[in-house]
């Protein structure tokens, strides 16, 4: 029989009860999407948000993690996002006796929550049976800073570093050179963040700007600078005669470093900064046995050829060039609770891709 326990942050049952239950998708598998660790959870509540935290088990046998944030919506609405799960510990979980429990569980959180709507995009991937009981979000409506991207760009770490830069485009190698010879320095930093917070957000926001992104407020960032330390996470700052050029943050989680965030000046394009930057980071994140290395969200082809219909054209082909490949996650699937609000929110979600 599968059972769905609630787990508070810091361990033990929600309602109270004694219980050693803790809330850790790694127990179960050492790739698990950084989202669904427990520090992204802990951003989140940072922020004000609400997070809540389950187990899914059969038996004394665990199968699974997942947690579920609120967003807050105009006009005292809500809806509920599980980014990149729920963690599950094979694909043959996935069946339609679990995904039926599942539904259930999802609908009856979304009622307590009253909530608009309930999606997850579930780890690993397997979309045979679940249009069977969910709700298939249309493309238009993943435009989100909330939602997590479908594809992302990995890299293994798992050979030497020769053999990574030889399977590298040409123009990264190249541009990693001329980096270093037009003398681009770049540090590690694994302690003191708060003294590159400065320097990060006041990057970002170029960068955000330049790019055409939003931000999430400025509290977010510097609330994530709080829980850095030297074991889940370390920065990789560029710096030119004195100027400081670029800060990249990447966490450790499991077996896998990921790229979150990275901000960079206009000035000195022409040194390649940010191609010798993400070389260091690889290199560091070898150092510390990560097995992969995530680049964060590109769009869904593997050709590095330009794609005027893709949005992250630019920056998709700077990752691919790295060599490596694809990560692709489920589609996103939806409980839906409220039909208006719901037909209402995925409205404006159309008439913004229209822009």
């Amino acid at each position: 029989m599968l059972e769905f326990r609630e787990i508070s942050a810091q361990g033990g049952s929600a309602s109270g009860g004694k219980n050693d239950a803790e809330y850790n998708p790694l127990f179960i598998a050492g790739n698990v999407p950084f989202t669904q660790g427990p520090i992204y959870g802990q951003w989140q509540e940072m922020t004000g948000r609400k997070v809540r935290r389950f187990e899914i088990k059969q038996g004394e046998g665990i199968l699974g993690f997942f947690q579920v944030i609120k967003y807050p919506m105009p006009f005292s609405q809500n809806i509920l996002y599980i980014p990149h799960g729920p963690v599950l510990k094979a694909i043959s979980c996935l069946s339609d006796e679990f995904l039926k429990t599942f539904h259930d569980k999802l609908l009856e959180i979304a009622k307590e929550e009253n909530s608009v709507f309930v999606r997850f995009d579930a780890f690993p991937k397997n979309e045979e049976n679940l249009s069977k009981f969910f709700k298939r979000v249309p493309s238009h409506a993943y435009r989100s800073s909330y939602f997590q991207p479908k594809f992302e760009w990995i890299l293994s770490l798992e050979k030497p570093e020769e053999e990574i830069l030889d399977e590298m485009h040409p123009k990264t190698r190249y541009n990693i050179n001329l980096a270093r010879k037009r003398g681009i320095k770049i540090e590690i930093i694994s302690e003191n963040f708060d003294k590159y917070f400065h320097d990060f957000y006041g990057l970002i926001e170029e960068t955000a700007k330049r790019d055409n992104f939003n931000l999430h407020p400025k509290d977010y960032y510097r609330n994530i600078f709080k829980t850095l330390d030297s074991s889940n996470a370390f920065l990789a700052v560029a710096e030119y005669e004195g100027k400081t050029l670029l800060v990249n943050l990447v966490m450790l989680y499991g077996k896998t470093a990921y790229f979150i965030f990275g901000g960079s000046s206009d000035e000195f394009k022409n040194l390649m900064f940010s191609h010798l930057a993400q070389w260091e980071a690889i290199k560091e994140s070898k150092t510390r046995g990560m097995a992969i290395y995530n680049f964060g969200g590109v769009g869904p082809s593997t050709s590095l050829r330009v794609n005027n219909n893709d949005q992250f054209e630019g920056i998709s082909r700077f990752k691919k060039r790295f060599a490596g490949e694809l990560l692709k996650y489920s589609d996103s699937y939806d409980i839906v609770l409220k039909h208006t609000w719901y037909y209402l929110y995925n409205l404006r979600k159309w008439l913004l891709n229209l822009k």
